[in-house]
């Protein structure tokens, strides 16, 4: 799985004392010292202009300006705290001090300070146009995990967001989570451009590419970067590769990622899996030990070898390495569920079983191991009033509470419903499962029997076109693939 690469930067700082540093007319004194402390914080003599100021605050302790002043050499000093002290002592004299605000803002957001939020909040109601404040609160948002706060901070802030690398990629990151993204395209594109030699963007750019299905478009940007010995890098453009059609050059740049990184457990899976997609388990094989001769606690490696195994009909050695995978990696149930698949195969209901429980001990509410627990229950013949039926049912309502989306685990529970006559509630199941597939044709054909029997019949005559358009659909679908199969045979002489 591909993630938008970034890492914490700060923006250049924001505040300018300019307009407390103004140039005194001739013979005004207080302005003058006023001017010479901003000077001497200007040319970095942060003492000196403490000083300075020393004075000027026992004469004028409510001019917040001062105060400021004071703030920022502090600040620059490292002196976070006290800086803030003084910024606040402005903000008791003038609550809308704007250069007070601003000082607060940089010193609290370039020290990491938890009142950095609160300072930026009044700073933009002050001035709502600042554009680096609108990027600080735009980052601050991120880091929160509020991406609707920061997708608004961001488009607020102007070209600010543009001068800083990582703040385009969390801009990016939030624009591709709210599935904005051609935005999000737009954005990186243009960052791209305006920092030609930054990978990271041309990276994230070629993320962007690939969330939005344009494979080719990723392997544009990525292939001229195949130099740089990033395994990463290598690993996604082997994915843009696999979604062009293109498996021999994915296959090639998965084998160049692995050579610059031997340790990286995921070009080791990618490529054992993309081999099983094209039906060459032995290749698969030999890339997974390739990576468990590296990785040898890699659980994953042990799973998907055991997968490989089992697509080649050697059922011992596939099941020894999902009992592995299982024994490595014991609170992840995918290989307990790889093991149970192996067993239905199999026909050996009683190691599925006994598997099942064992993996719900450590794993009590996983979705998957639950539906499988309760389906084994049923077609081993369980009916309504046996235990094992109300287990089955507890099983599927543990399984829909951890993952009501699940089509499969909505049908089953309808299924069970109707078989004890409760079709109302057998209904609503299979409802649930076609608003996430509208087209499962179980689903449709358990609800068109259903509305039936609720003598809902106005209602099954639509569900019965909306089938026959399924079924149509399907064979639509069939004739075509024939027709492809046809096409592609070699003329007869």
């Amino acid at each position: 799985m591909v993630h938008l690469e970034m890492s914490m930067k700060l923006f250049v700082p924001l505040l300018g004392f300019a307009l407390l540093c103004t140039k005194p007319l001739q013979g005004e004194d207080y302005s003058a010292a006023r001017y010479a402390a901003g000077s001497a914080i200007s040319s970095g003599q942060y003492n000196q202009a403490l000083k300075l100021l020393a004075p000027l605050l026992k004469a004028h302790p409510r001019d917040p300006s001062l105060w400021t002043l004071r703030g920022v050499a502090l600040e620059r000093m490292g002196q976070t705290n006290a800086s803030l002290m003084s910024f606040d002592r402005a903000l008791s004299i003038d609550r809308v001090f704007a250069p007070a605000l601003e000082g607060a803002s940089e010193a609290s957001y370039q020290h990491n300070d938890p009142r950095a939020t609160q300072y930026l909040q009044r700073l933009l109601t002050v001035a709502p146009a600042n554009e680096t404040a609108n990027a600080m609160a735009a980052v601050l948002a991120y880091q929160s995990n509020d991406c609707t706060d920061a997708v608004n901070y961001f488009q607020r802030s102007g070209d600010e967001v543009y001068k800083n690398e990582n703040a385009l990629s969390e801009f990016a990151d939030c624009l591709i989570k709210k599935e904005q993204l051609s935005q999000s395209i737009q954005v990186l594109d243009r960052g791209s451009q305006l920092h030609p030699n930054s990978v990271q963007l041309k990276y994230n750019l070629a993320i962007a590419q690939l969330r939005s299905h344009h494979p080719v478009e990723a392997i544009k940007i990525l292939s001229p970067l195949a130099g740089e010995k990033d395994s990463r890098l290598l690993n996604l453009l082997a994915s843009a590769y696999t979604r062009a059609n293109r498996p021999d050059d994915a296959f090639r740049t998965l084998e160049d990622a692995i050579l610059i990184n031997p340790n990286e457990e995921s070009n080791y899976m990618d490529l054992a899996i993309l081999c099983l997609e094209h039906q060459q388990e032995n290749r698969s094989v030999i890339a997974a030990t390739a990576g468990i001769s590296k990785i040898p606690k890699a659980s994953s490696l042990f799973l998907i070898r055991g997968v490989a195994f089992a697509q080649l009909a050697a059922y011992d050695k596939a099941e020894s390495d999902f009992a592995v995978a299982a024994q490595l990696d014991p609170n992840r149930p995918n290989s307990t569920i790889a093991m149970s698949l192996l067993y239905s195969d199999r026909n050996q209901l009683d190691k599925e079983k006994a598997l099942l429980q064992k993996q719900l001990t450590l794993t009590p509410n996983d979705a998957v191991t639950n539906y499988l627990l309760a389906d084994l229950l049923i077609r081993g013949g369980a009916k309504p009033g046996e235990e094992a039926f109300s287990e089955a049912k507890a099983d599927l309502a543990r399984s829909l509470a951890a993952q009501p989306d699940s089509a499969e685990a909505q049908i089953l529970m309808g299924k069970l419903c109707q078989q004890e006559n409760n079709l109302s509630e057998a209904l609503d199941h299979t409802e649930r499962a076609l608003k996430v597939e509208p087209d499962n044709r179980s689903a449709l054909n358990r609800e068109f029997i259903l509305l039936r029997k609720l003598n809902r019949n106005s209602e099954a005559a639509e569900v019965l076109d909306h089938l026959r358009a399924v079924l149509n659909n399907e064979l639509e679908q069939e004739q075509i693939a024939n027709q492809v199969r046809v096409n592609k045979k070699s003329p007869e002489n």
